[in-house]
């Protein structure tokens, strides 16, 4: 059985899953905010954005970037 590595981008979604809100930068220049949905068998990712109603499917080797930002649903709050 032949291992593959796993990339980057997959181990910061791995993260991004645990944390409530954060921005995925993907290869060609968009940028997602939400939560993050993991497929690690499709080799997918999904982000849904509850306050946007959004839902975007992704392939994991398109992940240029994750970033951990606050959650917007919550800045009002404080």
């Amino acid at each position: 059985m032949v291992r593959k590595e796993k990339s980057a981008a997959a181990a910061f979604l791995e993260w991004a899953e645990q944390v409530e809100w954060v921005e995925v930068v993907l290869r060609d220049g968009r940028t997602l905010q939400g939560n993050v949905i993991r497929n690690p068998i499709r080799q997918t990712g999904t982000i849904v954005n509850a306050i946007a109603e959004t839902r975007f499917d992704f392939p994991l080797d398109d992940v240029q970037a994750v970033r951990k930002v606050g959650d917007p649903r919550l800045v009002s709050l404080s």
